[in-house]
């Protein structure tokens, strides 16, 4: 058994404000229907207020976002995401992954 246990990240529906205060008890959020930096700082924000000083337990945290392939992740990170993923949706095209997978990481 892994321990500390596996790491949970906890799905949040933009703008939605009540599942933060769950993810602030876990290891990290996925904002789902996110389209700007912007708002993804404002949640980094309101969840720095969640966690309090020193964050929950001193545990690491990960704020994740999807982005469509080819676009800057620069503004997501300076937002405060920690992983960015490029978003294929629920069909996606074997040539658009492989030309992600081609360019490599971000």
């Amino acid at each position: 058994m892994q321990r500390p246990r596996i790491p949970i990240w906890v799905a949040l529906r933009w703008p939605r404000r009540k599942p933060l205060e769950r993810a602030a008890r876990f290891d990290g959020m996925f904002p789902i229907e996110m389209t700007e930096p912007d708002d993804l700082r404002e949640y980094a924000q309101e969840l720095r207020e969640l966690r309090g000083p020193g964050g929950e337990d001193g545990r690491p945290f990960d704020i994740v976002v999807e982005i469509r392939p080819g676009q800057d992740p620069a503004p997501w990170a300076a937002a405060g995401a920690t992983w960015v993923l490029d978003a294929f949706g629920s069909q996606p095209r074997e040539a658009e992954v492989r030309a992600a997978i081609d360019a490599g990481p971000h």
